[in-house]
């Protein structure tokens, strides 16, 4: 079975290897341990990803928090969150509609 490469690296790679090399450097930098851990920052991203609207990166990133040691529960409690984070964003751009005219 061929391995397909995750999106964004097919695409850097069309562009350029240094591109390519540059970005790949960068997500490692951003996602290795520091003030959060691995598993965190994972669980963020799996959740940015449900914000943003983006299929295959809640994919992606589903399978890279469960590699991290995320367990499902977590993933749903990241998910949900960001969910609610969304819905609210929507409530309060509808509730411009409710301003007066000027």
């Amino acid at each position: 079975m061929k391995v397909e490469k995750q999106r964004p690296y097919r695409f850097t790679e069309a562009v350029s290897e240094e591109l390519n090399v540059a970005f790949r450097n960068l997500a490692s930098e951003i996602m290795k341990e520091g003030a959060l851990s691995s598993k965190d920052k994972s669980l963020i991203a799996v959740a940015c990803a449900v914000a943003i609207k983006c299929e295959y990166c809640v994919k992606s990133h589903k399978e890279n928090a469960l590699k991290a040691g995320a367990t499902m529960d977590e993933i749903k409690e990241a998910v949900a969150v960001a969910s609610q984070v969304r819905l609210g964003s929507g409530l309060t751009f509808a509730s411009f509609v409710l301003d007066e005219h000027e």
